[in-house]
This record gives structure tokens, sequence and C-alpha cells, in this order.
């Protein structure tokens, strides 16, 4: 309505004029007023067509009459845009920074596998290179076999433990999470130490049951000679002697075993101070029992 106010000022206006003076007079102002209108509005179009190629905030975007209005509108608008633009710029920051802050590697696929972003331990862990493989397909930068199985046929809600290489000696576990429907984010976390101390474990496993049959082995056997022959008492001591040592022998083993899961379960301990001397007489004893002097124990001075 503002707009069209000068078209209804102008015209009674022209219609006056031809009345008091002549026609022609009336015709001339009209003319004259239609092409001074023409000029304002198409001043501020063409100023409207250079901001909408380049929107800034500018303070100086101003015009007359109802084109103020406009392009005050313009400007809170385009205010209000750009900051929302810039919290969200800053919020994908603090995002991008607590996943590069991850342990674990993170790899965002698209819905052909392609390689969206991952994370600095990702690149470490695979031998990624963000700047150089962003839209690469993940399958022909990972090409172990497992993997490309994985990816493309196995169940992705199990994770996949993904051996050593002749590129790397870790190892990793791969986890698929579905996310925004058909992509997905892709967990790496390595699990190297863990496997090695499973390993370990049941190396040592493997040890005690070998160290705690041979003394069980004995045992039977002495047992067994004990009810089959006549033994004299001597003889008979000495069995049982025997049979008290491999006792012993199985007793220590245990032991072990239980120092061991005690040491596994509790907290690392605070730094203290260690009497050495003392610790070393008590290993020295336990050499000597385990030995019953069949060995030769040397024992070494500590300060």
């Amino acid at each position: 309505m503002r707009h069209a106010l000068p078209l209804f000022l102008i015209s009674p206006i022209a219609v006056v004029i031809g009345l008091a003076f002549s026609s022609w007079y009336g015709w001339a102002f009209l003319c004259a007023s239609l092409l001074c209108l023409y000029a304002f509005q198409a001043w501020h179009f063409t100023r409207l067509d250079r901001w909408t190629r380049n929107p800034v905030i500018d303070t100086s975007l101003e015009g007359k009459g109802a084109w103020d209005t406009i392009f005050g509108r313009l400007y809170h608008h385009e205010k209000d845009l750009r900051t929302q633009i810039t919290l969200r710029e800053q919020n994908i920051d603090l995002l991008r920074s607590a996943v590069q802050a991850l342990a674990d590697g993170v790899v965002l696929l698209d819905l052909q596998n392609h390689v969206v972003f991952c994370n600095s331990t990702a690149e470490m862990q695979l031998g990624l290179q963000l700047s150089a493989d962003r839209g690469q397909s993940i399958l022909h930068l990972v090409r172990q076999p497992e993997f490309v199985d994985y990816l493309e046929h196995a169940d992705v809600a199990q994770p996949l433990t993904l051996p050593p290489e002749r590129s790397r000696d870790r190892i990793y576990t791969i986890h698929i999470i579905p996310y925004a429907g058909s992509r997905r984010l892709m967990q790496i976390k390595d699990v190297t130490q863990a496997e090695r101390i499973d390993q370990t474990r049941r190396d040592f496993v493997a040890n005690v049951s070998h160290e705690l049959r041979t003394p069980l082995t004995v045992l039977i056997g002495f047992l067994e000679t004990l009810q089959t022959l006549e033994l004299t008492t001597e003889e008979r001591n000495h069995f049982l002697q025997l049979m008290v040592e491999q006792s012993q022998r199985m007793q220590t083993i245990v032991q072990d075993l239980l120092t061991l899961s005690t040491i596994e379960s509790a907290p690392l301990p605070e730094n203290n101070v260690v009497d050495m001397t003392s610790l070393t007489q008590k290993l020295q004893r336990d050499a000597e029992t385990l030995s019953q002097g069949k060995h030769h124990i040397v024992v070494a001075g500590c300060d």
C-alpha cells in the first residue's frame, strides 16, 4: 500500500494542473513524476540486486520510504542468519575437537562407504590421510580380506578383530554403527595390549597345568606303590617325604596363582619405599626351600 501511495498522489495533482493550466501541462507533470518514481524504484532495485549477489551485514544498507523498512528487515534477517551460522560452526568445531581427542579411531562413511571424515587416531591406525582420502572408498584404502568381507557381507552388529599385517603389528577391533539412515560410523579400538595379556594368560594357564600335572602324577604313583607293595618303615618314610615335597610344590604353585590373581584385581599401588634387603633375604629363603640343596644359589648384595 505504501508503494502505491505516490501514484494516488500524482494522479490528482496531474488532473488539477491540467484543469488549471492546460492538459499538456497535466500530462507533462504526470510523465515527469512517473519517470522520477521509476528512477527512484530502479535505484533501490539496483541496490537490492547488488546486495543479493553478495549479502553482507552492511549498516549502510538504507533506503527511502518503504524501501528503508525492507532494507532494515533484510539487515536484521542477515544478521540473525550469520549469528546462527557462526554458532553452528562453533558447535561443529567443538564436536570435531571432541572426536579428535578420542582414544579410539573414528571414520564416517557415506552411503557408498566413501570416507567423509576421520580423526587423527584413525589416520594413524589405518594409514589414512583425510586431506587425500576424503571421498575415497574405504575398501580401496583398507584391503585386508577380513575387513572387505565384514563390510560387504557380514553382520556389522558384531565387531571385527583385525589381525596384524606386514605394514603394522597392532590388533584392532572394528565396530560399524549405522546412523542417519544408511550412513555408517566406524569405531576402531586398539586391543593389542589386551590380546597380548590374554595370550600370556593362556600360556600361563597351560604352563601351570603342566606344572601341576607332574607332582600329581608323582603323588598318584607313590600312593599306588604304598597300596600294592610291602615296604619297610625306612622306604615308607622316604616315599612319604617325597609326597610331602610334591604337595609343597603344588601348594607353592597354587599360592603363586592366588598372588597373581590378587595383583591383577588390585589397583595400582602408590609409590612406596621398598626394603630391598628384607625382600632379597625372603627371596633367598624361598629359593633355598624350593631348591632343596640341588642348585647353587648366588645372592648379590644391594644398598
